[in-house]
Formats: structure tokens, C-alpha cells, sequence
């Protein structure tokens, strides 16, 4: 059971309990050490059922698929970065690239810039290519298909894919409904802001 107060949301409130068994399991699971989306799952919560799907397909990406963890991690934040939400890019700095070898130049590269430069391999420079092209046309091109089926076999094409589009997925929720960021998690740098939508009001 929760016992600390919720964290405030501008739009969609996080879930107080009482919750049900099942969904009180999936709040308090320890699939993170640490640094946890909690709040991410009080706002799941609201729809149980989807909640449970949210966070079985998360944890497949996460902790079973074959794609090497730096790789995959490449892609998510990418693209927490060009869909500009900020929990989502702040999470996965936070919780794994450290431990993946990402270097602050690295990180800023992913965040703001590109994978040209001498810091990156060749195939890290095509994740960031296929994110990117996901982002701006929601396919690849020819070339980059033929190129990620020379560097990885099919089924860890189906994981980076799905690894940048469940992340997309992600950013939108968080994004719209203004899930809290978790305390801890790191916080976008100078000159990159919260995705928002151009002369809304309140923008």
C-alpha cells in the first residue's frame, strides 16, 4: 500500500488506493531496483487491464529479448528525446545509461544532436538513423532495412523496432497525461522542453 501522498498531475491524477489484488501486485512489483515508474503505474492503474498489458510487453523489451542492452537502449532514448518526454528520457538516463557505457557526449548526441561523429559504431549509428526515420515517417527506408537485416538477425529487428515504437507509445501517455516525473530521475538540459502543443493555450 502506498503510504506516502501522491505526486500531482496537471491532468490526469495518479490512482489512490484502495486497489484491487492484482493491480496492487503490479504497482509494488520489483522488476526495479531503486529508481522505479511509479508513477507511470498509478497512472496506468486507472485501466487495469491495459496496465497489465503495459507492463508485460515493458518487461519482455526490458529484461527478455536478446538485443543487447546498450543498443536497445540507444533507441528508447532517442526516442524519449525527439518525442520530448521528459520522464520517459530521464528514466532510462537515469537507470541505464551508466550502466551501458553511454557517455555524457554520448547522451547529448541521442538528446540534440546526431551519431555522426567517431563516438559512435556504425551499427549504433543506424539505431539512431532508424529511430529517426521511425519518428519522422513511421517506416524506414530500403537502404536502412537492408542494412539493419546485414547487422542483426530478424528476431532482434522485431526487438529494436518495438523497442522505439513501445517507447513511443509510452511518451504519448506520459506526455498527454502529465505523469509526474519520479523524484531522482534526471531532468531534460538547457534548451529542450516538455513536448507541448504550438499556440495552445497555456503553451
Amino acid at each position: 500500500m502506498t503510504t506516502s501522498p501522491l505526486a500531482a498531475s496537471a491532468r490526469l491524477p495518479l490512482r489512490a488506493p484502495p486497489y484491487e489484488p492484482e493491480t496492487e501486485r503490479s504497482l509494488y512489483n520489483q522488476a526495479f531496483a531503486g529508481l522505479s515508474p511509479q508513477n507511470l503505474r498509478l497512472a496506468l492503474a486507472h485501466q487495469p487491464q491495459l496496465a497489465r498489458a503495459f507492463q508485460e510487453l515493458g518487461h519482455v523489451i526490458l529484461f527478455k529479448c536478446k538485443l543487447p542492452e546498450r543498443e536497445r537502449e540507444i533507441a528508447i532514448i532517442r526516442t524519449g528525446a525527439l518525442a520530448r518526454s521528459e520522464y520517459e528520457w530521464g528514466m532510462h538516463v537515469s537507470i541505464y545509461a551508466e550502466r551501458c557505457g553511454l557517455t555524457q557526449m554520448q547522451i547529448a548526441d541521442l538528446t540534440q544532436g546526431d551519431a555522426d561523429s567517431d563516438r559512435w559504431t556504425p551499427r549504433e549509428r543506424l539505431i539512431v538513423r532508424m529511430v529517426d526515420e521511425l519518428h519522422r515517417h513511421s517506416t524506414v527506408a530500403d537502404t536502412t532495412w537492408t542494412e539493419l537485416s546485414e547487422h542483426w538477425p530478424n528476431d532482434q529487428i522485431v526487438e529494436l523496432i518495438l523497442s522505439a515504437g513501445f517507447y513511443r507509445m509510452a511518451a504519448l501517455f506520459l506526455n498527454t497525461a502529465a505523469v509526474p516525473l519520479e523524484t531522482g530521475s534526471a531532468r531534460f538540459p538547457p534548451g529542450l522542453a516538455q513536448a507541448g502543443v504550438p499556440g495552445a493555450a497555456g503553451e
